[in-house]
């Protein structure tokens, strides 16, 4: 018997996925549309690593930002400086910075002592110190001077970059004359770079006097009681002799000094802005100036002056050496 097998045509074998096209479309056109698909396939990238390649892109985009902003800054500040503009006003002085009274200070007292020491051929060495345009024809004398201690005073501030410091030299005697006490002024200038230079040369000034300044002269104090506190305490507290504790108040903190500094000790005068009550209530408090002489262990002698505050407690007792506030304090504090 003869069997008849029907041939199944090409198109039948063909993936499913050809099926989909449109049947009305070329087999050109189908085709193409394949290698177009196949293209698209390979082009596309590996998401399995796809956040690794974002975080890179998010890192590279922020560096960049980065890079542009400092870049910005860059130019922005060459710009400033190109332009010339005008630059901040720092605000009016009103208080003196202490680190850079310091600095000044130590600067001026460097300048002196070379400026004294240095002799012929060594300008250089101070014009060193001088700002631009100061000391252009400075001419120092052929032999140094010979000097002695040298500390600086206070240093004025003028203006917010101009200081004038007061600075001491102790002269030795020579032959030609006796020691004296020498002060120079020198006048010192900065910048907020931190540089210090002197505007000019140093210059040698009259020793300040006391013009007329006074203080009120207090009044003798003549207590028996108040005399006897005041001397035992100070032999006490220079001389170690007896203790201090006893003689002074409660909370008071006062202690003797320590190494002890002289072998004798005597109250030499006692006065009081205030009078002293003949007849003390507890908790009264007087304030005292005192003047000790001592005497050392190698037997050579001087005078020591102290504010004391002495308060009432049954008997009076020492609450603040050297005190701090402006009125007598009742619990007493040691300065």
């Amino acid at each position: 018997m003869l069997t008849l097998f029907q041939r199944r045509s090409r198109s039948e074998s063909e993936p499913v996925e050809e099926n989909l096209t449109d049947e009305s479309a070329p087999a050109e056109a189908v085709g193409e549309d394949k290698k177009a698909r196949k293209s698209r396939k390979d082009a596309e990238p590996n998401l399995a690593h796809g956040w690794t390649n974002g975080e890179r892109l998010k890192s590279l985009a922020a560096t960049g930002l980065v890079w542009a902003f400092c870049g910005a800054g860059v130019i922005s500040f060459g710009m400033n400086l190109l332009d010339g503009g005008p630059t901040p006003q720092a605000a009016s002085v009103e208080v003196q910075d202490a680190g850079q009274s310091q600095r000044v200070s130590e600067f001026a007292t460097g300048f002196v002592t070379q400026y004294l020491t240095a002799s012929r051929d060594q300008e250089e060495l101070v014009s060193s110190m001088l700002a631009k345009g100061a000391g252009d024809s400075l001419s120092l004398p052929s032999q140094p001077a010979t000097i002695g201690a040298v500390t600086s005073g206070e240093a004025d501030q003028v203006t917010e970059n101009s200081w004038i410091v007061t600075v001491v030299v102790e002269q030795p005697a020579t032959e030609e004359q006796a020691a004296a006490r020498r002060y120079w002024q020198v006048p010192v200038v900065t910048n907020e770079a931190g540089n210090i230079a002197a505007s000019a040369l140093p210059s040698l000034i009259a020793a300040p006097t006391s013009g007329d300044l006074s203080t009120k002269r207090s009044d003798e104090v003549n207590d028996a009681n108040v005399e006897s506190t005041v001397n035992t305490f100070a032999q006490a507290f220079l001389a170690g002799q007896g203790e201090v504790g006893p003689l002074t108040s409660p909370g008071s903190g006062i202690t003797a000094v320590t190494p002890v500094p002289y072998s004798e000790v005597s109250v030499s005068s006692l006065r009081a802005a205030q009078e002293v009550p003949s007849s003390p209530s507890e908790g009264d408090v007087v304030r005292i100036q005192i003047t000790v002489s001592a005497t050392a262990v190698d037997g050579s002698k001087t005078q020591l002056g102290y504010t004391v505050d002495l308060r009432y407690r049954d008997r009076w007792e020492v609450a603040a050496v050297n005190p701090t506030t402006d009125e007598p304090t009742t619990e007493g504090e040691q300065s």
